[in-house]
């Protein structure tokens, strides 16, 4: 085996090796932690899904994905919170493979250091293991751009379709496609960039450049018209497949002359709700106070990714004679979604973050890869010094990517001062005693749960969602739901007189329920962050006779 074909092995082997470990982290203890509010309200709509056969697009609940991918889960492993997460974790936990796709513009060992980033950043761990789109819409669109690389680079034609494929499925995940497309096109300005920077080193006009771009984009179109076509078909097949209502898409299959209104709510339709909601809508915060928490969430959680990052871009924009391409894009992608993101969300959370430090692991690795090589430079020349500088530094730069992983995945992934924790995440404990609910809700007849005091209550319990206090009671609706509690609320004292096995109730309300209520244990906890102290008190002789 030559030696080309033999790093390639190499190189192969150890981006599997990544792989595995990233499945590992993953899925470890994947069903532990609490849902937070978001995903119990996806969960939630995705139970009623299931029980009805009833879906469209609601923009303020993102893509499809989750909904029809989730809903064939749930129907073969059940409606657990390990199912549940298990789709984003699979796709987090591959995405390191996507680093194989850069292989032939980047060195071994940066392609590695890719691999590695996707792996491990602790980011990207966190939101792996949880029930939301961001690591879904950021791996298949870095999948994406990895797959048209690759076309560019053998001219392929199944590449061409496995970055269309992997950018439709981004595009039913969560409307922040939109953006990445207007960002790759910014980047095009910055690849003209580049190739400015190589003519004038070999002594060419710049007009040039811009002569060879036309040439190569027409002799392209002319040779590609029929698999862009192609392509363009596999593109509208998916999305609408995703986006296109049900059970109209089944009943237009059986009555053909109903697909043309299928096709036009599934992208027409869609594209209009998407805009009406996330563009036209608008959103009134502080952008300047969204990007300061941002920044300093990176601070906290991905100091070694941003490091090496800057290093990589400038070391290889201005330190080659060729800058190369995917380098800078890699960074160009990286730093106008960070930019940007503060402006277009309409909550400052962690999850933003996602889509920063996935192509910020390009650059990042080129950075990395650059110091290892400066290391073994001086071990060879025998810097005893530098060495150790250099030692040290990756020494640091590992200990803090694997404490800070460990800490906000696994150590203490609901608490308070966690910096990846979003407010709606409870803080409390509470699995336990959600297991003794439902545990009730499937032996108990008659009504198993009472919600009392304002604050929880609603008018209709058979649709509770219509109230305005409904979604005080997240994530316990995805809990509730799935064990098929049967449920009512109160703000009235005396319908405590005959109460049921399960009375819930803001701590506020606390000496009131508990004056009207003998032989209940009350357990208290956090249905957020802070702030929401909420008692459950459990009749133990009705969950004695549940476990018997």
């Amino acid at each position: 085996m030559d030696v080309p074909a033999l790093n390639r092995r190499r190189t192969t082997i150890g981006v599997l090796v990544i792989t595995l470990l990233a499945i590992a982290v993953r899925f470890v203890g994947l069903g532990s932690r609490v849902f937070h509010w978001d995903e119990a309200r996806v969960g939630y709509w995705i139970l009623q899904y299931m029980e009805t056969g009833v879906w469209s697009y609601r923009p303020i609940v993102h893509g499809p994905f989750l909904f029809h991918v989730n809903d064939v889960a749930f129907g073969l492993f059940g409606p657990t919170d390990f199912v549940a997460r298990s789709v984003v974790a699979l796709v987090g936990a591959l995405l390191p493979l996507s680093a194989l796709l850069f292989r032939d513009r980047l060195k071994r060992l940066e392609t590695l250091a890719v691999a590695a980033f996707l792996a491990f950043n602790p980011i990207l761990l966190y939101y792996s293991r949880f029930m939301r789109n961001d690591v879904l819409v950021a791996a298949f669109a870095f999948v994406a751009l990895g797959s048209f690389v690759r076309l560019h680079d053998t001219g392929r034609r199944r590449y061409l379709y496995a970055g269309t494929g992997a950018f439709a499925l981004a595009a039913t995940t969560k409307e922040i496609f939109v953006v990445y497309l207007a960002v790759w096109v910014g980047t095009v300005i910055l690849l003209l960039d580049n190739r400015l920077v190589a003519a004038r080193h070999r002594g060419e006009p710049w007009h040039s450049v811009g002569t060879r771009y036309r040439s190569a984009t027409t002799d392209f179109l002319a040779e590609w018209t029929i698999p862009l076509g192609i392509a363009a078909v596999e593109f509208l097949a998916i999305v609408t497949f995703f986006y296109a209502p049900r059970p109209d898409l089944y009943q237009a299959l059986g009555a053909p002359t109903q697909l043309p209104a299928v096709l036009q709510a599934a992208t027409v339709g869609a594209w209009q709700e998407l805009w009406g909601t996330w563009v036209a809508g608008g959103h009134e915060h502080s952008y300047v106070d969204y990007l300061v928490e941002d920044v300093r969430r990176l601070g906290a959680t991905a100091v070694a990714i941003v490091g090496f990052g800057l290093l990589g871009f400038v070391i290889d924009r201005y330190g080659r004679r060729h800058p190369r391409d995917v380098v800078t894009v890699g960074f160009g992608w990286a730093a106008a979604i960070f930019v940007i993101y503060p402006a277009i969300t309409d909550i400052s959370a962690a999850w933003g973050l996602v889509h920063t430090v996935v192509p910020l692991a390009i650059p990042a690795a080129v950075g990395l890869g650059y110091v290892i090589e400066q290391g073994g430079g001086l071990v060879r020349d025998e810097d005893r010094v530098g060495s150790v500088i250099i030692a040290v530094l990756l020494l640091v730069a590992t200990v803090q990517v694997g404490v800070t992983a460990y800490d906000t995945s696994f150590d203490s992934p609901q608490a308070y001062d966690n910096p990846l924790v979003q407010y709606g995440q409870p803080a409390g404990e509470m699995q336990a005693t959600l297991e003794d609910v439902e545990s009730i809700a499937a032996s108990n007849g008659g009504t198993d749960v009472l919600f009392y005091g304002e604050h929880f209550y609603v008018a209709n319990e058979s649709e509770p969602q219509e109230g305005p206090n409904w979604t005080n009671r997240f994530p316990l609706t995805w809990y509730l739901d799935r064990a098929d509690a049967d449920l009512a609320s109160t703000k009235r004292p005396g319908d405590l007189d005959d109460p049921p096995p399960v009375v819930i109730a803001r701590a506020s309300d606390y000496s009131t329920v508990n004056d009207s209520l003998d032989g209940y244990e009350s357990l208290t906890y956090e249905l957020t962050s802070r702030g929401t102290e909420t008692v459950f008190f459990i009749d133990r002789s009705a969950l004695e006779n549940s476990t018997a």
